[in-house]
């Protein structure tokens, strides 16, 4: 509001700010006093004008406004009532307070401190001619930003939205929140709330209730404190309606659309005025790691689950791990590490015992220099009995001492408080350093010496390549000469290679990789990954709905495997369930871990301080394919697919050879085989034909006998076997059933009464008759029996072709003609006839308007008055003239032309003869009129006796030889020259007048920058240069010269080495001897190898890998190729190892044969479906529910599925149900409409009645007898009733409406729907209305009325070209 009351305030001034030529900007800052004591007012002092006046509303108020104005004085009074300035201090801290006037072109015109003691302060301020600024919006990403405007205004306007990049729905156009002020309650809460709601104006929240959903973010106060939606009261009934009130809480956790549910101490404090912003801003909460496995690439906010793979991300280190994510620091301290010339490596493995965090050890030189550093707390959630390796290259003849510590003081003891012993070994490849296991106290050291291993020469060949390869050789003697023949060297195999020399062996492989779960129930997480050499694996998880996950994974022979699994978090409390194994595809499980969640618990690789990874090499096995022998043969029935070795055993059609069984005739083919299994069923001989007169339905072979092969069937002869038909036939042995009766009638195709089935003539033809047959036409024929389509229809209308309505296509006058009324017929002409029925164009429209010849509007053409008449207004209606008058509408002459001029009687251009005033009117301006006078105002027209005389001289107070007194210039203004002003000083400048302190004194020296020796301070060469000698001015390194001033980096340290290029240690770098050159000395060193030789320092390819492994034949995992027994060897334990069989044993690794499946059902014999063979419950078990399982009784349940014993189904026993009925069958349960029986109730005949004609009222042909001849019923069953009955009975129908020449029924007539045509000819309908209009044509039998309305209709049946016509009635 307070805004609102300076705008206001200002508005007069703004309005004209076009007219003026300057403009001003308030910056005002009050104190804390200020509403009660302080403000300012800005007054023209050329007019006395107040320009501005202002008055604080509340304390600390600040004032930012821009005043338009003309150039000239004013007058500024600031004041304050208490007197002590505008000063107040608040915690011990004076308030911040100023007073600022200021425009674009003189900058800051006034400016003062009002915190100094004042009342009142007057200061007369000149404003100089200034362009105003251009208001408008300034902001560059504002839908109406201004690039003229010089100053904002505040209008910009943005559009409204998400402005987060990281949110879902974010908005790039977007340039602001959306927003309101904060408003007060109805009654209370009038400029603060300080609880938890606060009041928003109901139209900004119904234009988008969605922005105050529960949880949204919002900013509250021009501070902008965050909270969030608990809650919306959009119609407090209370002190605050109108206000909608929204609830907030501080946490969005805490926001469940309970207002009432909020901390107590919760105050929004916010003030009646400031501002709202709410954030629309939708966030997808997820992982926003690229490398992480579950990154979401849609989300904008990182909840903090991330998955990554731990592990070495080092292409280049021993243990490497492709499919790691996160590098986990433990590059080089695990795999297969292979030190440099003159390093051996250590290798330290430590097993813990169930207390890793207590642990630590180092390595440190004897001579106190730290290797290795792994302090206590590191292996912190390393597992109880897991083992931590960490390998080293140490310099050769080191002596080093390994220490381990514990800070508990009980060593690697857990076995004492109910866990493990932990071991450790610090070892060589031929040399254990340190060893121990359990209690060792707090510490334990021990020294050794790293020296090379030392192996024994063994010369041969070591190209394994060749048939003289030896195994155990370490150096190559030469001997290599026979290259091996690869192939299957196996003469039991089916693809023996009898010119092999060497066994084959398959480089890669596919190998199965299976997770599974004890539990059943999924991984929860956890994930593994396989990798081998640059290539991984995974990550492969169980989800919750899998029993078994089976996938493929591609290996080769030459590299290690490495399985890692991973578990964090929750998953981790599940990890002993899960299990996996790598099976190679001849079976041989080469990898696996969690076969057992007691005894071996998978192993887990979280961080470099589980070192739970799996290793090891695949067995791809050899090319040799055992002999299967079966028959190989594609086209026998016995084929083998899987054989490759012919047994004889072939066999092509297997079947019965036995003629007398019916599987010989029926099986289609010769049959070379029989087991027995084939011939079942005996042979049934006959004839087969159905179609035969003598087909036996119990034959199934066509032969008389087994003996005899011939057809016994006899064919038929289809025919009339009724002597008394008219058409039998004597030469039929079979009955076809096409006996016709004799049939009696007219045969004559040309006459009336022409019957199409008579195939007798009985001499009754009748000629046809042709006319209208309708007895209800205009010209109906009674003699006529055919319809000719002539009748004409009565038409009822008026006949008078003189009358108003004249129907020319009536026949029937009906005495409704209306005689013709000539006149305006139109009801909105002035001369409407309401009488008339037949307009005569005299119809005259109203014409309105004043009828009244007296007044100024008058209208002769009208014809009815309006009441729109103008009496005559006398006056000036030039518009040009002075007295004009717009309300007049007749001139009388009275015109005065305008006269313009200044009407202010006090300006100083007052024209007493004008009328007009012209704006030109100018004050009277008092001042110095005097040309020649100092203070000369041209802008002043009127002498006030001011003028003074002029003093000439330097006016500018800025001028070097600035004169106070003078009041004129006279151009002999000095300016200040500022310099050194001193002559013995560097810089003296005898232009200066004014000394300004920047004197510097002479400083001799080079001051060349090209040279040595330049001094940036000197200012004056002595010629002292010296050039730049560049070269190297190390006198400690090789290149040493001591002529250079200037290093150029060429310098070369001292490298001392072998400069032998013949030495092993040779080294190109080295640029000093140092006498260490070491001659080349030939042989294996890899101190890994069979053949390793210490003595060696240039490996000459003669290396024998060891190959460890179990050497036993006999045994599980017998390895052919292992040269050392390693004590692997796993015994042989014979069992079901499938594991989705039913007796799958886990301790099993040989398969016997003896796996049973799972058989799954109902395993519960008391249920319906107990299966006896099940072995394996599948909760399918139903129960038993008894009931009738007869469809077709009364009570069948469709939910049972047993019977009762004895049944208690119902079944249907049909009959009349009907009590009505004279056979009314109390026994019948199934209503039979067509076995009841109905008398007519009455009628003299039927039966019981007292002539007992034997009829029934459902009998249709009795029932239309005693409808067309109601006599029949009433008085007796004569001779014609019987006539009309046995009609009846010959197929012709019965109804009310008889056409009897063609003898077609029609009823009910009169109908309330349905017509119904009775006849067995095929006729077409028509249905006209009385119109003549056609309504139905089509061919049935039905024709539906419902759709039409009451009345009566022509139906007209058309049959072989002729029509003939009856009337029907709806009603």
């Amino acid at each position: 509001m307070k805004k609102l009351l300076l705008v206001l305030a200002l508005l007069p001034t703004m309005l004209t700010a076009q007219y003026t030529d300057s403009w001003v900007n308030f910056k005002v800052q009050y104190d804390y006093w200020a509403s009660s004591e302080s403000g300012f007012t800005f007054v023209s002092n050329s007019n006395g004008d107040t320009l501005l006046f202002h008055e604080p509303t509340q304390g600390w108020e600040l004032l930012d406004t821009i005043i338009y104005c003309n150039s000239g004085d004013y007058l500024i009074t600031l004041y304050d009532s208490y007197g002590d300035g505008w000063y107040s201090v608040q915690g011990g801290i004076p308030d911040p307070v100023y007073f600022k006037i200021q425009n674009d072109c003189q900058g800051t015109i006034f400016e003062f401190d009002p915190s100094i003691p004042f009342s009142i302060l007057d200061t007369l301020v000149n404003i100089q001619p200034c362009a105003p600024p251009v208001p408008g919006c300034m902001d560059t990403t504002a839908l109406n930003f201004d690039s003229l405007a010089t100053i904002d205004n505040g209008s910009c306007q943005f559009i409204e939205g998400c402005m987060n990049p990281n949110a879902s729905n974010y908005d790039s156009t977007a340039g602001q929140l959306p927003n309101g002020l904060i408003v007060a309650g109805g009654s209370c809460n009038d400029s603060i709330w300080d609880t938890n709601y606060f009041g928003v104006d109901s139209a900004d929240y119904w234009n988008d209730p969605s922005l105050f959903a529960i949880g949204n973010r919002l900013y509250i106060g021009f501070a902008g404190q965050q909270w969030f939606v608990d809650d919306v009261n959009v119609s407090p009934y209370n002190c605050n309606a109108p206000a909608v009130l929204i609830y907030v809480v501080p946490m969005q956790s805490m926001a469940d659309g309970n207002g009432a549910t909020f901390d107590p101490g919760t105050n929004v404090n916010a003030i009646v005025g400031e501002p709202w912003k709410m954030d629309p801003c939708v966030y997808i909460y997820g992982c926003t790691d690229p490398n992480a496995l579950n990154y979401d690439p849609t989300a904008g906010v990182n909840n903090g689950t991330c998955i990554n793979i731990p592990g070495c991300t080092d292409s280049t280190a021993g243990n490497y791990n492709p499919a790691a994510t996160q590098d986990d620091g433990s590059c080089g301290g695990g795999g297969n590490i292979t030190c440099s010339p003159g390093k051996t490596l250590l290798t330290v493995e430590i097993m813990f015992d169930q207390y890793a965090v207590e642990i630590g050890w180092n390595i440190y030189t004897t001579s106190g220099i730290l290797i290795h550093d792994a302090p206590q707390g590191q292996f912190d959630g390393v597992g109880t009995g897991q083992i931590v390796t960490k390998q080293l290259c140490i310099d050769d003849g080191t002596e080093i001492q390994f220490t381990i510590t514990d800070s508990y003081g009980d060593g690697l003891g857990g076995a004492q408080f109910g866990g493990i012993d932990g071991t450790w070994i610090v070892y060589t490849d031929c040399d254990t350093i340190s060893q121990g296991i359990g209690d060792f106290g707090l510490t334990f050291s021990e020294v050794g010496i790293i020296d090379a291993c030392i192996i024994p020469d063994i010369f041969g060949c070591t190209d394994q390549a060749y048939q003289e390869y030896n195994s155990l050789a370490n150096i190559d003697d030469g001997s290599c000469s026979t290259l091996n023949l690869y192939g299957c060297i196996d003469p039991m195999a089916f693809n023996y290679d009898s010119t092999a020399t060497a066994q084959y062996s398959n480089p890669n492989c596919d190998n199965l990789l299976t997770l599974t779960d004890w539990a059943d129930n999924g991984w929860a997480g956890s994930f593994l990954v396989v990798t081998q050499g640059a290539n991984y694996w995974g990550p492969f998880t169980l989800e919750s709905n899998q029993l078994v996950f089976d996938t493929l994974i591609p290996l080769n022979t030459s590299e290690e495997v490495h399985t890692y699994f991973y578990s964090f978090g929750q998953s981790q409390g599940t990890r002993d369930q899960c299990m996996f194994q790598i099976t190679n595809p001849y079976g041989l499980v080469i990898q696996e871990g969690g076969t057992n969640t007691f005894t071996d618990q998978i192993d887990v690789y979280n961080s470099p301080f589980d070192n739970g990874y799996y290793s090891s090499y695949p067995d791809c096995d050899d090319n040799c394919i055992d002999r299967i022998y079966a028959c190989i043969d594609p086209l026998a029935v016995n084929y083998v697919d899987s054989a490759n070795t012919d047994d004889g055993s072939c066999y092509y059609n297997p079947g019965c050879t036995d003629e007398a069984y019916l599987e010989y005739h029926t099986q289609g083919f010769v049959a070379d085989y029989n087991d027995g299994s084939y011939c079942i069923n005996y042979a049934n001989f006959g004839c087969m034909d159905s179609t035969a007169f003598n087909y036996n339905s119990l034959a199934t072979v066509n032969w008389t006998s087994v003996l005899d092969q011939t057809d016994p069937c006899i064919a038929k002869v289809f025919g009339c076997t009724d002597p008394t038909a008219f058409n039998f036939d004597a030469l039929a042995n079979t009955e076809d059933y096409s006996c016709i009766p004799f049939i009696y009638g007219c045969m004559d195709a040309t006459q009336f009464n022409y019957n199409p089935l008579a195939n007798t003539d009985n001499g009754s033809c009748l000629p046809y008759i042709f006319g209208c047959t309708d007895s209800t036409a205009l010209n109906y024929d009674a003699l006529a029996n055919t319809d000719n389509g002539s009748c004409i229809p009565f038409l009822y209308g008026c006949t008078d072709s003189l009358a108003l309505n004249y129907n020319s296509l009536a026949n029937t006058d009906d005495g409704s003609c209306i005689s013709i009324i000539l006149g305006c017929t139109d009801a909105s002409a002035f001369n409407y006839d309401p009488l008339s029925n037949t307009g005569d164009g005299s119809c005259i429209p109203f014409i309105y308007g004043c009828l009244d010849n007296t007044q100024f509007n008058y209208n002769p053409s009208a014809n009815t008055d309006n009441g729109s008449c103008i009496p005559f207004i006398y006056g000036c209606m030039d518009a040009t003239q002075f007295n004009y008058d717009n309300t007049v509408n007749t001139d009388n002459g009275s015109c005065i032309p305008f006269i313009y001029g200044c009407l202010d009687s006090l300006a100083f251009n007052f024209n007493p003869l004008a009328n007009t005033d012209n704006g030109s009117c100018t004050p009277i301006i008092l001042g110095c009129t005097d040309t020649l006078a100092i203070n000369y105002n041209p802008l002043a027209n009127t002498e006030d006796g001011s003028c003074l005389g002029i003093i000439y001289g330097c006016t500018s107070p800025i001028a070097f030889n600035y004169d106070p007194t003078a009041n004129s210039d006279d151009g002999s203004c000095i300016p200040f020259i500022y310099g050194c002003t001193d002559n013995i000083q560097f810089n003296f400048n005898p232009l200066a007048n004014t000394d300004d302190g920047s004197c510097i004194p002479f400083i001799y020296g080079c001051i060349d920058n090209t040279q040595w020796n330049y001094n940036p301070l000197a200012n004056t060469d002595n010629g002292s240069c010296i050039p730049f000698v560049y070269g190297c001015t190390d006198p400690l390194a090789f290149n040493y010269d001591a002529t250079s001033n200037t290093d150029n980096g060429s310098c070369i340290a001292f490298m001392y080495g072998c400069l032998d290029s013949l030495a092993i240690n040779y080294n190109p770098l080295a640029n000093t001897s140092d006498g260490s050159c070491i001659a080349q000395l030939l042989g294996c060193t890899d101190s890994l190898a069979l053949n390793y030789n210490p003595l060696a320092n240039t490996d000459d390819g003669s290396c024998v890998l060891i190959i460890e492994g179990c050497t036993d034949a006999t045994s599980f995992n017998y390895n052919a190729s292992a040269n050392v027994d390693d004590g692997s060897c796993i015994p042989v334990i014979y069992g079901c190892t499938d594991p989705i069989q039913f007796n799958y044993d886990l301790t099993a690794n040989t398969d016997d044969g003896s796996c049973i499946p799972y058989i799954y059902g109902c395993m519960d014999i008391l249920a319906f479906n107990y299966n006896p063979l099940a072995n394996t419950d599948n909760g399918s078990c139903l129960a038993i529910i008894l009931g009738c399982m007869d469809q077709s009784a009364l009570n069948y349940d469709i939910l049972a599925n047993t019977e009762y014993v004895p049944s208690n189904c119902i079944l249907p026993v049909s009959g009349c149900t009907d009590v009505s009925a004279y056979n009314y069958d109390p026994l019948a349960n199934t209503a039979d409409s067509t076995a009841c029986l109905y008398e007519a109730v009455g009628c003299v005949t039927g039966l019981g009645a007292p002539f007992g004609t034997g009829f029934w009222l459902n009998d249709g042909c009795f029932a239309w007898v005693i409808d067309v001849d109601n006599y029949c019923c009433t008085n007796t069953w004569d001779a014609s009733c019987q006539s009309m009955y046995d009609y009846c009975q010959l197929g012709w129908p019965t109804a009310i409406e008889d056409i009897s020449t063609l003898g077609i029924v029609v009823y009910p007539n009169p109908t309330t729907d349905i017509i119904t045509i009775e006849t067995r000819l095929s006729v077409e309908v028509e249905v006209y209305d009385i119109m003549g209009k056609l309504l139905i044509n089509k061919y049935s039998k039905r024709i539906d009325l419902s759709d039409y309305p009451n009345g009566v209709y022509n139906l007209i049946l058309i049959y072989n070209n002729k029509r003939f016509n009856t009337r029907v009635i709806k009603q």
